[in-house]
């Protein structure tokens, strides 16, 4: 879909904030961004493509996308996983970047409640790879993508996106670390709207977990615009929280597309909350107050301090954990370090007694 149809779901008018500082102060910079194939990831790659003089260097795991991205944009791609060490340093060393905007994550959310090793590997390693490399290799700015599922998270991405921010928050060095933190991107890869079109040509039932299911949503741009803003924006140890308006009702935004595309007879089936799931995110925990941003459409949490050596040591452990295919203590290291993690709809529910 035109990002032109996707804006008519919204139920806001688009955000469009000024970009010129934000250009202006990227310009020239080496830039590397992770996961850049990805929904998030290429477009942020294609916007600060736009930028005079701006050298990029484009990671990714997924050899089609990558390629994809390659014939619109110019640039250092690198098929590589950003959780080898050897790799990531290897990358580092040669192209020297001076910012580093961290996209690369698995996202799914019944994905990862199957596979929660996998998250732990994928986005919590490779947070710290980066992370460490970019204080010792003198990088000015690391920009960490997190999600609104990382707010009293009842699934395992959440959990370890969570954990990530514990871990860029609370890192000593001369890096400046900022999070950003938004709900979901419309018409991204493998979220609601493509399924919603592919049901709706397939001539229904369009399908949704329950009928008050709520999210936030923005579009690509959107949200990359405001990741670049945050960028140039913070000081370092900030999570900003994007202003996206007021979350939608999933069953709501099903109806609109069959009002907008669909031929009179399509219905909504109603699944049932899947593992993990929520009713509805949240973008703050109850302990954390939105202070003024720097710019209209951005907020900042205050959260609470993390000590790093307390953060790095069991993060150590529940990589040890992960390695050596122990899920169960894995899962239960990573609710000792994220205590508002409490599991919802799971198998894992069980280890919540064990705290």
């Amino acid at each position: 879909m035109r990002e032109s149809d996707l804006s008519r779901l919204l139920g806001r008018a688009p955000i469009f904030p000024d970009m010129t500082e934000a250009f202006s102060a990227l310009s020239g910079r080496r830039i590397l961004v992770s996961g850049a194939a990805g929904s998030i990831g290429s477009e942020l790659s294609r916007q600060l493509s736009r930028i005079p003089g701006v050298e990029l260097c484009l990671i990714d795991q997924a050899e089609t996308p990558l390629h994809d991205l390659s014939l619109r944009i110019s640039g250092r791609f690198e098929i590589a996983n950003c959780s080898d060490p050897a790799e990531m340093e290897r990358i580092f060393l040669s192209f020297r970047p001076e910012i580093v905007f961290h996209a690369a994550a698995y996202k799914h959310v019944p994905m990862m409640e199957r596979c929660p090793l996998a998250a732990v590997r994928n986005n919590i390693g490779s947070t710290r790879i980066l992370a460490d490399l970019s204080v010792r290799l003198g990088v000015d700015r690391f920009v960490m993508i997190s999600t609104d599922k990382a707010v009293n998270p009842t699934n395992i991405m959440g959990a370890s996106k969570r954990a990530c921010e514990l871990y860029v928050q609370s890192h000593p060095g001369a890096t400046r670390f900022v999070t950003t933190r938004f709900g979901n991107v419309l018409g991204s890869s493998g979220s609601v709207v493509p399924l919603f079109m592919s049901q709706l040509a397939a001539g229904g039932p369009l399908t949704v977990t329950h009928r008050d299911v709520v999210r936030y949503f923005m579009l690509i741009s959107e949200a990359c615009a405001l990741v670049l803003l945050a960028a140039v924006i913070g000081r370092g140890g900030e999570i900003f929280v994007f202003d996206m308006g007021s979350p939608v009702r999933i069953a709501d935004l099903a109806r609109r597309i069959i009002s907008l595309w669909g031929k009179g007879y399509e219905q909504i089936s109603y699944t049932g909350l899947r593992p993990g799931e929520k009713l509805y995110e949240e973008v703050l925990t109850s302990e954390e107050l939105t202070l003024p941003g720097p710019h209209p459409m951005l907020k900042v949490a205050r959260v609470r301090p993390a000590e790093f050596n307390a953060v790095s040591s069991a993060i150590d452990s529940m990589l040890r954990l992960a390695a050596a295919g122990n899920e169960a203590e894995t899962v239960r290291a990573m609710k000792l370090l994220v205590p508002e993690f409490k599991s919802n709809n799971s198998p894992f529910e069980k280890y919540d007694a064990d705290r």
